[in-house]
């Protein structure tokens, strides 16, 4: 006889799971979930995108790689039985049945879904080299001082689409691929001024600096032919942070498209470095100072959780900065 009354729907219940009904707990905890995923696939070869490369069906069937791309989205409590996998023109239709519980205290019970993806086509990498021809162009795209962060990689990704929509129609040439590297981006293109008109925007867009080189590959009729690389250099420092180069500390005050303004941190002394200099010195960034206020001799930070003695400063924004022992108190 029910002897609880779930909370959320109000129903009488023998128990409660997690402080609701077995029926209310199932309704926000299902035993499939299937992350929304579409089947990237080469127009030309037939190759399937798969955990981050192509992947050509021949040791593994195709159906075994739209079958392997279903699982690496599928969270089920529980085990799957079977998959049927039809694949029509633009459409993929998975039918997926299993037994499971979300819960220990619910026992199993048999589940079936339906999922339909979209084929996406795509060209991979090899066929764009055989369409298009040999790489001539290499841009590379990395983090200063740090490696980029995920945040960095959605930041560049979006300036990369805004720059292939800019060179549409200009000539220039066509990508063969975009890879991540580690924590870095590397794009290979047909044309050398493909990669470089890509280099020079990037650095126009964000603080940035960036080398580049040609290598002469040869000569064809009556020009010659040269393979461009590129390196493009994020600044990835922001305002409060601290930075070490050489033996001297620096707090960030800013960061622009025209250098990297900084204040000495034992002299106090202020300075712009143009970013191609910033790069050139090693350089690490050993943390962030904390924004604040000095009043009557007495720091404090904007939030009240710190009240330093501000010694001889002067009244005004500062910050507060750590390092090792000593500790600081920066105007600006």
């Amino acid at each position: 006889m029910p002897t609880v009354v779930c909370p959320i729907c109000g129903r009488p219940t023998d128990r409660l799971i997690e402080g609701m009904c077995e029926s209310c707990y199932l309704e926000r905890h299902p035993v499939l979930e299937i992350k929304r995923f579409n089947v990237v696939k080469c127009r030309y070869c037939g190759a399937l995108y798969v955990r981050g490369r192509w992947i050509r069906p021949g040791r593994e069937s195709e159906r075994a790689l739209l079958e392997r791309l279903l699982r690496d989205s599928v969270k089920a409590g529980g085990r799957l039985l079977s998959v049927d996998v039809e694949a029509s023109g633009d459409k993929v239709v998975y039918r997926i049945s299993g037994v499971g519980s979300p819960h220990e205290l619910i026992e199993p019970r048999r589940f079936s879904a339906q999922y339909i993806a979209d084929v996406v086509l795509d060209v991979c990498p090899d066929c764009r080299r055989n369409i298009w021809g040999s790489e001539r162009g290499l841009l590379r795209i990395k983090g200063f001082p740090d490696e980029l962060d995920d945040r960095d990689f959605v930041k560049i990704e979006s300036i990369l689409e805004h720059i292939a929509f800019e060179a549409r129609g200009k000539n220039l040439g066509s990508v063969i691929s975009v890879e991540r590297v580690g924590r870095s981006i590397e794009i290979s293109t047909t044309e050398p001024r493909l990669a470089r008109h890509m280099a020079h925007r990037i650095h126009e867009i964000v603080p940035s600096d960036y080398v580049e080189s040609y290598k002469k590959l040869g000569r064809r009729k009556d020009r010659e032919i040269y393979h461009y690389t590129a390196t493009v250099y994020i600044i990835t420092v922001k305002k409060g942070d601290v930075v070490k180069r050489g033996s001297s500390h620096y707090l960030v005050l800013d960061v622009g498209r025209d250098g990297v303004y900084v204040v000495d941190i034992s002299s106090g002394g202020r300075a712009r470095i143009p970013l191609h200099r910033f790069t050139e010195v090693k350089t690490e960034r050993i943390g962030a100072g904390v924004k604040g206020e000095v009043r009557g001799g007495v720091f404090a930070d904007t939030e009240g959780r710190i009240e330093v003695d501000a010694g001889g400063s002067r009244d005004g924004a500062a910050y507060y900065v750590e390092i090792g022992d000593r500790r600081y108190i920066v105007p600006i």
